[in-house]
């Protein structure tokens, strides 16, 4: 019993500041924090920053439970100390880790510690304290003078609540408790607001009778009203992903092309943080969102859209109103996108060296007339026609750009040059080089990557 108020004594003095729980800083303390938890394979130890004699330093160290002292040894690697118990220290069980007194270093130097740390040993998540229903659930709407009851799988400390539960906005309430503290029944002594959110907030340092932290920080929310509509998803469309802050709106989620960007639509204004998280598509796009208004979200995906794959456009019912009220069920629509993979149709060329060319056949080599080598006129146009209309310049340069056209033998050949280049409608370019070299030299032009050919100069 004298062991116990012992304890009882010291986490007094914690609480109210008596003694300093803070570790000098020449010495390193595991455990260090109030109410730590340690895991089963981790140690208990005092780190020296200095040569410390081992006597006076075992002799500051005191482990306690509350049967009183928890008897073991020592052993030491450099400058630390480690306490190996004789017994397994209890799962779940509070311990406190005493180090006070004097510790002598080897130059003769005195250390004067005072350190007491309350600690957990081995809690699992699952075997913290948690809570484990609300009534009514969370995201509900409620009447003016309902009861919010919160059950606990643990009995709880009462002192912990006071300093851990926020209501807001602030509102006076009588709280009760069954007999076993595992629940509490709020309410509020005036009744709850028409037409208000209200949070409640458990902190991280609410614990249960045993001082074991509850699991997680958790926030619920209700709503005060006589019959609020819960937030849904009233439609979804496509947009024109423009490279503007505002895309072109269109309609309806057929025919996604490959660089359309997704509206989702709410009924009422939403948060927009909670709103994101619970967005997602699957598979996974490079893109980033962005809103219209407080009840209009737009995916703008960053590269394109793949054809033949199944999208899945998801919000789920963690979604939440600017009022803190949940999206009635969760919201799930599929598509595949409308996307034709680009394809190079034909080159064309001078007809009597065989173009235009629809079959592509890196192999086998095609002869071109280029004329005398010397004369300023040799030149040569190539037409490539593309399955796909490109009509922006930003679409057209990059088509452009992926055209190349090098010599290869022999080694010492250099590339043909652009002369000109125009677009002769949306799906066709025609590009004149000149720079070809007569007589037999051999030349590759690739294609964006989609087709290869090989040249022969005659």
């Amino acid at each position: 019993m004298r062991n116990i108020i012992c304890i009882i004594i010291c986490l007094i003095c914690l609480s109210c500041g008596i003694i300093d729980f803070s570790p000098s800083e020449s010495i390193k303390v595991n455990p260090s924090k109030y109410n730590q938890i340690i895991g089963e394979n981790e140690d208990i130890y005092i780190k020296y920053g200095f040569s410390p004699d081992h006597v006076s330093a075992q002799s500051a160290f005191e482990l306690q439970d509350a049967d009183g002292r928890v008897g073991g040894s020592f052993k030491w690697k450099d400058n630390t100390m480690v306490f190996v118990p004789l017994e397994h220290l209890e799962p779940a069980r509070r311990y406190l880790l005493k180090y006070a007194g004097e510790v002598s270093d080897k130059s003769g130097k005195v250390h004067k510690y005072n350190i007491y740390t309350p600690f957990f040993y081995m809690i699992k998540q699952a075997d913290k304290p948690d809570i484990t229903r609300m009534n009514p659930a969370d995201g509900s709407t409620i009447q003016a003078f309902d009861k919010i009851v919160f059950s606990f799988s643990e009995p709880m400390s009462l002192p912990s609540f006071l300093r851990g539960l926020t209501v807001a906005p602030d509102t006076e309430y009588s709280d009760e408790w069954n007999g076993d503290h595992t629940q509490l029944i709020l309410t509020p002594r005036s009744g709850w607001k028409e037409h208000q959110v209200y949070s409640f907030s458990f902190a991280g340092s609410i614990t249960s009778a045993e001082g074991i932290p509850i699991a997680e920080p958790k926030t619920f929310y209700l709503y005060s009203s006589t019959g609020a509509a819960l937030p849904s998803v009233i439609s979804i469309d496509t947009a024109l992903n423009d490279g503007l802050s505002y895309p072109l709106l269109l309609s309806g989620l057929e025919g996604v092309k490959s660089k359309d960007a997704i509206r989702i639509t709410f009924s009422v204004p939403m948060d927009a943080d909670a709103t994101e998280d619970a967005f997602s598509i699957t598979p996974d796009i490079l893109g980033h969102t962005c809103w219209l208004d407080d009840s209009t979200l737009v995916f703008v995906p960053e590269t394109e859209w793949q054809g033949e794959t199944s999208y899945s456009v998801s919000v789920g019912t963690s979604a939440r109103s600017r009022k803190g009220l949940c999206l009635s069920d969760q919201f799930e629509i599929s598509f595949t996108p409308d996307v034709t993979p680009l394809k190079l149709l034909y080159i064309e060329g001078k007809a009597a060296d065989g173009f235009p060319i629809s079959v592509f056949n890196p192999h086998q080599e095609v002869d071109i007339d280029v004329g005398d080598a010397l004369l300023p006129e040799n030149t040569y146009i190539f037409g490539f026609v593309f399955n796909h209309t490109f009509t922006t310049s930003e679409e057209k340069e990059h088509i452009y750009s992926g055209i190349k056209l090098k010599g290869i033998f022999p080694p010492s050949l250099s590339s043909p040059k652009v002369m000109s280049l125009f677009w002769s409608g949306d799906s066709k370019i025609q590009v004149t080089y000149t720079g070809f070299e007569p007589e037999g030299r051999i030349y590759s032009l690739d294609v964006n990557g989609l087709e290869k050919i090989t040249l022969r100069t005659r």
